[in-house]
């Protein structure tokens, strides 16, 4: 039997790393925007474990990860929907779809699903906060760190135009979170970011203190810091060389690759009708 489950991609604007022996409660404190679009996950049982994403076998260390947490062998499919290792959060989408879809198959809830996908992110080093925010759906400000109940996540009643532009190649996060160095500019300067935004919280504060925190950390490319420095509306996708516009932009867009889309809700299962293709790309 085949069962799936749906995960949004995210957007982290700014965030403040903070660790703990214990996985579930390391993650990041921070502001995150869920996409639309994201990662469809389909699982059936099989002789042995089978990882195919966007049609190609592949290795794959979270789905192996989330596989042996459930005992599970058989074929795991991911429709991945956006770039990856842009700062969309398809590694926590991966994940958290993954789990999920296994969860339904083991009998297990949603939360024990989130639990499993945040310590793969955690333990691979592939993300911090991105599961807890697509755990939640929408404009969340993830109080505290760590996946619920330990973790604290609000969120903004808002509703927006957004558009994704792909400037130049991936930027694994992996990479910077394993670089010691990244990690304690990204604790200084999130620490400070997320102290800002706490005095006057909401969306448009977000933005300006996720611009601000962007060019302090400086981990962007030349065309991405001309872009926004020319598009005010707009800030770096956390950790990738892309960049998220809320609302207008008087920028001439016409030589990026964007995805229109809009905000995300949360993670959810799916029944029999999967819509697998991509849609979400304008030009």
């Amino acid at each position: 039997m085949k069962y799936s489950a749906f995960s949004p991609g995210s957007v982290t604007l700014f965030f403040e790393i903070v660790e703990n022996p214990d996985p579930l409660l390391t993650g990041s404190k921070g502001v995150g925007i869920c996409l639309s679009e994201g990662v469809i996950t389909e699982v059936e049982e099989g002789d042995e474990l089978k990882i195919i994403v966007n049609g190609k076998e592949t290795r794959g260390k979270l789905q192996e990860f989330i596989a042996k947490k459930y005992g599970f062998m058989g074929t795991i499919k991911n429709h991945v929907h956006l770039p990856i290792s842009q700062g969309l959060g398809m590694s926590g989408a991966i994940a958290l779809s993954t789990s999920l879809a296994l969860a339904q198959w083991k009998g297990r809830t949603y939360l024990e699903a989130a639990r499993v996908a945040h310590e793969a992110e955690i333990t691979m080093r592939t993300g911090l906060g991105d599961v807890a925010t697509q755990f939640e759906g929408g404009l969340t400000i993830r109080l505290k760190p760590g996946i619920q109940p330990y973790g604290v996540v609000d969120r903004f009643p808002f509703r927006d135009e957004l558009r994704i532009i792909i400037f130049d190649r991936p930027l694994k996060t992996s990479h910077v979170l394993q670089d010691e160095s990244c990690r304690k500019k990204i604790k200084r300067l999130g620490q400070k970011a997320m102290k800002e935004f706490l005095k006057t919280k909401n969306p448009k504060n977000a933005i300006k203190i996720a611009r601000e925190f962007a060019f302090e950390l400086n981990f962007m490319s030349d065309k991405l810091r001309g872009f926004l420095e020319n598009c005010k509306n707009a800030t770096q996708s956390m950790i990738g060389n892309s960049a998220i516009i809320i609302g207008n932009c008087e920028f001439d867009l016409e030589e990026f690759k964007i995805y229109k889309i809009s905000i995300g809700d949360r993670a959810h299962a799916m029944g029999k009708n999967l819509r697998v293709g991509k849609d979400c790309r304008h030009k």
